[in-house]
This record gives structure tokens, sequence and C-alpha cells, in this order.
């Protein structure tokens, strides 16, 4: 068993073997985090989390991937998306005119998607009643055009773009799958 302690790293477990979210949530905070049992719970908008404990944890999937990042350094918004897919026009005439201006591809929707929902998990909010707030323009985030003194960090790996928001400065990726039934 690994117990993980470094405050300041980010660690993200990933899986493509089919799991609930709970359960994988669940043998992470086991397996690494010496936490059985985890008492898990959930804000009014669905945010995971455990009372009293010191790890924040958020988990996000897409086509087939179950991703799961944990801290230690306080709240962290967590979001993947597969870049198979395609750009939604839908959603991307929801972007505000200065994003449009920087989506010129698949890969430039999903950054900015990841980065804008990353942040609103950070917040522990909606995305339906914060979507016309945010903004994620020019490597920054934005609430009702006031640049918020947050960090988003981005990566692409395993053909997703991942993003997090909050007080990391380091993150490892690794994968992780649950025990086999």
């Amino acid at each position: 068993m690994r117990v993980c302690y470094n405050k300041g790293m980010l660690e993200i477990y990933f899986t493509r073997v089919p799991v609930r979210s709970e359960d994988y949530t669940r043998h992470i905070l086991q397996k690494y985090y010496a936490i059985p049992a985890a008492d898990i719970r959930k804000t009014i908008h669905g945010k995971p989390f455990l009372p009293g404990d010191k790890v924040c944890f958020n988990l996000s999937h897409s086509k087939g991937l179950t991703a799961l990042a944990v801290g230690r350094r306080g709240a962290v918004g967590f979001d993947c998306e597969d870049l198979t897919g395609k750009a939604r026009p839908a959603v991307l005439a929801k972007f505000s005119a200065r994003e449009r201006g920087e989506i010129s591809s698949t890969r430039d929707f999903y950054c900015h998607w990841t980065a804008r929902e990353s942040y609103v998990k950070y917040l522990a909010g909606s995305l339906a009643a914060l979507w016309r707030h945010v903004e994620w323009y020019g490597g920054r985030i934005y609430l009702d055009g006031k640049e918020e003194p947050v960090r988003v960090t981005q990566f692409e790996r395993e053909g997703c773009s991942f993003s997090f928001c909050g007080d990391y400065t380091r993150y490892a990726l690794r994968r992780a799958d649950p025990p086999a039934r």
C-alpha cells in the first residue's frame, strides 16, 4: 500500500476498465490514501467530499476513461474529455466571442471546455448556473468579466484533454485499474 502525503502534488489516477464512479473513488482512497470505507458525501451540486478529511478529490469520465484527481492542498476541480469527439456547434455558440476567436480546432474546443468545467467544479457550482458567467481566455479564467486568482493547469495524455483547477503546482498521472471482480 502506498500512502500519498505530498501536499503540493495533485495525483491523477485513471482507468479504462468499466467501473462505477463511487467504487473507483473508494478503491483509490483506500489503496493510496489509507482511507477504508470512505464516507463520500456530495454538495448540493453533486461535488463529492469527505467530511472532516483534508483529502480533496474530483472525478471525471469521457468515452470509457474514468479519472480521479486527489490532493491535500485544498479544493480541486477536474475535467477530462476524449479528443476523438467533435466540437459541439450548439455549445461552441455559447462560448464568448473572445473564446470563439481562440477556438479553431476540436483540440481547442476541448481545451476551453475542460478549463471552464474544472473551474466550475472547483467552485462546487453548477455548470448550468455558471456557464454564462465563466470565460477561459488567454490562458486565464474570468468570472463575470473579472480575472480570477486561480490556477488552471492543462495537459494531454491518453488521447484526452485534461484540466484541473486549484492550488497545485505539480501533478502525476497514473494508470490505476480497479481489482478484477
